[in-house]
């Protein structure tokens, strides 16, 4: 079969703290630095991923088919135990027209492997060309309430396309296998003779709500992990060190993964009243013990008012980096989190939507940022599945900005990036950092309606004035160079500065 699998990704991209004000020794270095050399910020496209929606291809009957599956709502976790629908779409990828009196066997699991319990397999029918798959989780045998075709001896839907299902479905945390068969099109009586149907395979992460009360400085503080991937199985905290600890169940077989796009998010949830953990703003975090750093380790104090969140958010190319030097007897992924003295602040690049469908890239001029200046923003949308570029479609998006306290400085809604990509022009009011926030209201293209099922909103920041790396550390060195200057001449007054 071929098998694609997509992890969600809710996921949007933060990190940040409040700047602090700039020695007067290095404003004057900077003058200097930046009178001979002009910094450039590399565009680089946002990774992101998500399984609430896949669209695989295949031939059928001489046509150039799709299957698009769509997972609502895009974020599901064991606390919520919500109705999920899963919606299948057959279509023409030529003409854009659902393909009618499609005829679907659909058999789900949980986990991967051999092992994977098998949860029911069934086969659905349906008229319009849509299924959608409506479950209520609850205990018990799995009900399915529709009216059976005893020819082709499937569920049909109903003129809406909807079947609904109850049972033990999506109730625990972890990963969900579909295998889909295409057993049938254009006729309600004729299905494709044996060996010519056509099978996918797509999967759907359940998070993993982990709630676990920690002892720190005599009280004690409830700490949240979200694992939107597979369910927690290790759990520890250590006081002295700051230092948490976590696992989950993982393959680390490298053709596996090779051959699968994947996509790892943890959420950390910490109160902020843990004094010296919850209000830091630098972390150092790792994964089966190799250091996480930029756009993989995200920390968001600004969605919630009580707690600091952070995010893990590992890419295929990440987790296949890790697997070259994970043993091959390791069965489990192992993240590590703690507090770092060395806390820094950077403008956002790279974002994602909180639901992990669009990414959105930032690119600004002038750099570095500066106030009462004209700031030009070009935004650039791209799938969150692929990562490649909205260039054929229109998205429909707002924009705001906030100032540290919160307060509104820029904000424009019912925005269109044509072909995906569009410019704004700012002006930032006082050196500081503000946080960004892009909403992504919907996705058209060739004049159909707006497709609104991958909405959602990517936060960052941006840091006003900036001093790139490469800058600072110029300073740092005309810095250091004047001082190791001025102590020469105070013990060699013959060779004093003039």
């Amino acid at each position: 079969m071929l098998r694609i699998k997509y992890e969600l990704l809710t996921s949007y991209l933060v990190a940040g703290r409040a700047s602090g004000r700039i020695p007067m020794s290095f404003v004057i270095a900077t003058v200097l630095v930046l009178a001979a050399f002009v910094m450039i910020t590399p565009f680089q496209q946002a990774f992101a991923d998500g399984l609430f929606r896949e669209e695989f291809e295949a031939s059928l009957k001489g046509r150039e088919a799709r299957l698009s599956v769509t997972i609502n709502p895009p974020v599901l976790t064991t606390q919520t135990q919500q109705d999920a629908f899963v919606q299948l779409r057959l279509f023409d990828g030529t003409t854009n027209e659902t393909i009618k009196f499609s005829t679907f066997a659909i058999e789900m699991e949980k986990g991967i492997g051999g092992e994977a319990p098998p949860l029911y397999k069934e086969v659905f029918h349906t008229e319009s060309g849509l299924l959608t798959l409506r479950f209520q989780p609850q205990v018990g045998e799995v009900t399915v309430f529709a009216n059976r075709d005893q020819l082709l001896d499937a569920w049909t839907a109903d003129p809406g396309g909807t079947i609904n299902i109850r049972g033990p479905i999506l109730l625990e945390g972890g990963l969900y296998h579909f295998g889909i068969e295409i057993l049938g099109i254009d006729n309600p009586r004729a299905l494709f003779p044996p060996g010519e149907s056509v099978s996918f395979d797509s999967w759907l992460s359940v998070g993993d709500v982990f709630n676990r009360s920690v002892e720190y400085n005599g009280s004690s503080y409830n700490t949240t992990i979200i694992s939107y991937y597979d369910r927690i199985d290790e759990f520890d905290f250590d006081p002295v060190r700051k230092l948490f600890t976590w696992s989950m169940p993982f393959d680390w077989d490298k053709t596996r993964i090779g051959q699968t796009n994947i996509f790892v998010h943890e959420e950390v949830k910490i109160p902020k009243a843990m004094g010296g953990i919850g209000d830091s703003l630098s972390f150092v975090a790792s994964v089966n013990n190799d250091s996480l750093s930029g756009s993989k380790i995200l920390v968001d104090p600004y969605t919630s008012e009580s707690e600091l969140i952070l995010h893990y958010l590992l890419s295929k190319p990440d987790i296949l980096s890790l697997a070259e030097k994970v043993p091959g007897s390791e069965s489990l992924m192992t993240f590590t989190l703690a507090p770092s003295a060395n806390a820094t602040s950077g403008t956002t690049t790279e974002m994602a939507t909180d639901t992990g469908g669009i990414g959105v890239a930032l690119q600004w001029t002038p750099n570095p940022l500066d106030t009462n200046t004209e700031s030009i923003v070009k935004l650039d949308f791209s799938d969150g599945f692929s990562g490649e570029r909205l260039d054929d479609v229109d998205v429909l998006y707002g924009l705001r900005i906030l100032d540290s306290e919160g307060g509104e400085v820029y904000s424009m809604s019912g925005q269109t990036a044509s072909n995906g990509t569009d410019t704004q022009t700012i002006d930032f009011p006082s050196n500081e950092e503000y946080r960004i926030e892009v909403r992504v209201d919907g996705l058209v293209q060739d004049g159909q309606a707006a497709d609104r099922t991958r909405n959602g909103v990517a936060r960052g920041i941006v840091v006003v004035p900036e001093f790139p790396a490469g800058a600072m550390l110029a300073i740092a060195g005309i810095v250091g160079a004047v001082l190791i200057m001025q102590n020469f001449g105070k013990r060699n007054p013959a060779a004093g500065l003039k």
